[in-house]
């Protein structure tokens, strides 16, 4: 009990040493989360690479749509033009799916994006264009909540004067409709309630209203940091600046720590820190948020906080300008002393000044002796680091002219082959037609074994000579996939039809449709394939990069292989 009584009157003696503390500590940690901003941004982007990888993974309409919906909540206070772009691609599925509800839905969420972004035509083009069937229940409460925000955008940044009034009225008419369909406890009425105050000058009243808000809101979130800003505003009515910089500065590590990019509070913290002559404080606070801005995309948001970046540049130039009129004074006045001491020194030590400059003079010596050896060094590690990729270019010239000459030996055998096959069918079929034998010619050329034999008999000279040049092939292929999925060769010398694919795709042809014209099959088929295999990899992302590495065992005679 005593410590506590204590503990008040330290509270009550000294409420502005500790508030000062409180933000000294907030400021801090601000810091903090800047020098950390690339490990939060990877971390964001991460999320979003998985939630595009879902997206486009989902075989369901309805699952893609889900899918693109999280996609641009992760998008919507991050980078602008791709929230934009998700939602054009969920208003495309919604209509697939012949939903008027995801689409008014859609058409809602895009015309507050293009509000923020300063697009107000075509965001009112997109609320007046919501079906009218879906005009009821949360649809209906979400399009007065967008014209409400459009208006209050137009009236806040629009340059006619006398059009402001009239946004203002179109406004306030949206919020009062929303004031009464929503139940008194709910975060929007709060929101509308505390607005309609803080306009009206009452804040005090809007502060009770944020404080029912902050109860809402969840530590940590962008909400608390959008109630925190909006409470911000609120003692900065009331003329509490110290509590106004406390809720900016919570406001703003919120939005750092949740990666957002559309943000107010650190541009207008950075404000209030230059009027207050803390120059180098408020300079990294805006850069930063400039950054923000910049990859956010809106020019409305580049429009606030240039002329702020200006300003405090300005400032920040000016106070540089002055430390370094500083700086040159005392340049001057130790140019002065030295020159002093040098006149001293060349009094006393006259004598020393040849064993001084024959000693600077062999430590340069040994000084550019040691740099001309450390770049000797640089050089062979250059040389060797050189002499290694020459050699793996070699090695790699090599396996192609082996690949290239067994093959081309193989074709000429086999082109020398078909040609006598085609000839002796010639002769046959001439044979038969002086015979008059056209039934029997009839029959012969309805044949489609000769085909399918063909087919079989190329398919096996490939496999043969693939298995001459690669004769580990399978071996180092199933040592790619998972155990459960391992490939076995029934027969000797011919390889699985997966196999046979990745075998094209190893001797460097990995174009789908190049594939299915050699092995006769659909393109279609031929992607099923190399996709029913993909997924059975280890690593499925590196999987036909690996295969591409399989190396070979060749003759060193250089001798090429002949056709069976």
């Amino acid at each position: 009990m005593k410590q506590i009584i204590i503990l008040c009157l330290v509270l009550i003696a000294f409420p502005h040493e500790i508030a000062a503390d409180r933000l000294d500590s907030l400021y801090h940690a601000i810091d903090i989360a800047i020098n950390n901003s690339n490990e939060i941004l990877e971390h964001k982007l991460q999320v979003i690479d998985r939630l595009h990888q879902r997206a486009q993974e989902s075989k369901d309409l309805l699952d893609r749509y889900e899918a693109e919906n999280a996609l641009f909540k992760e998008y919507h206070s991050f980078m602008n033009d791709s929230a934009i772009a998700t939602l054009n691609r969920c208003i495309t599925i919604a209509d697939t799916l012949k939903r008027t509800d995801l689409k008014a839905d859609c058409y809602i969420r895009m015309a507050m994006q293009l509000s923020v972004s300063g697009f107000y035509t075509e965001a009112l083009g997109y609320l007046q264009n919501i079906p009218q069937q879906e005009m009821h229940g949360q649809i209906q409460l979400d399009y007065f909540r967008g014209m409400n925000h459009l208006y209050g955008e137009m009236a806040s940044y629009t340059k006619d004067q006398h059009m402001k009034p009239l946004y203002y009225r179109q406004s306030d008419h949206y919020r009062d409709t929303l004031l009464t369909l929503l139940p008194h406890t709910d975060e929007l009425w709060l929101q509308l309630k505390e607005a309609e105050a803080y306009s009206r000058h009452n804040y005090d009243e809007a502060q009770r209203y944020n404080d029912q808000r902050l109860r809402l809101a969840e530590p940590n979130s962008h909400q608390f940091a959008i109630v925190a800003f909006f409470r911000s505003l609120n003692y900065g009515g009331l003329g509490e600046t110290q509590q106004q910089k406390e809720w900016l500065a919570q406001s703003a590590l919120c939005d750092i720590k949740n990666g957002i990019m559309d943000q107010a509070s650190l541009w207008s913290l950075a404000a209030m820190l230059n009027e207050d002559g803390d120059l180098e404080r408020s300079y990294r606070y805006v850069e930063y948020s400039w950054s923000c801005t910049s990859r956010f995309s809106a020019h409305v948001r580049s429009w606030l906080v240039s002329p702020i970046l200006t300003m405090i540049n300005d400032n920040y130039k000016h106070k540089l300008h002055q430390a370094n009129n500083r700086l040159w004074v005392l340049v001057g006045a130790i140019s002065l002393l030295a020159l002093l001491m040098a006149g001293m020194y060349l009094y006393v030590s006259r004598k020393r000044r040849q064993l001084a400059v024959a000693r600077n003079e062999l430590k340069e010596t040994n000084t550019q002796l040691a740099n001309q050896s450390q770049q000797l060094s640089e050089a062979n590690q250059h040389l060797s680091s050189l002499n290694e990729q020459l050699s793996e270019l070699n090695s790699q010239l090599t396996e192609s002219n082996h690949v290239k000459e067994e093959y081309i030996g193989r074709f000429f055998t086999l082109c020398s082959k078909y040609i006598d096959k085609l000839d002796q069918f010639r002769i046959k079929v001439n044979r038969k037609m002086k015979a008059r034998q056209l039934d029997e010619l009839y029959r012969i050329t309805q044949n489609k074994n000769m085909r399918e034999e063909e087919l079989a008999g190329l398919f096996a000279n490939f496999d043969s000579i693939f298995l001459h040049l690669f004769p580990n092939f399978l071996v180092d292929l199933n040592a790619l996939l998972k155990p459960e999925y391992q490939m076995q060769q029934t027969e000797q010398d011919k390889l699985p039809t997966d196999a046979r694919i990745f075998a094209l795709i190893r001797l460097g042809i990995d174009d789908s449709s190049k594939i299915a014209e050699f092995l006769h099959y659909s393109p279609n088929t031929i992607y099923n394939y190399r996709a029913r295999l993909k997924s059975k990899a280890i690593d499925r992302e590196n999987f036909e990069d690996q295969i591409k590495h399989i190396s070979g065992a060749f003759p060193s005679n250089g001798k090429t292989l002949t056709a069976n």
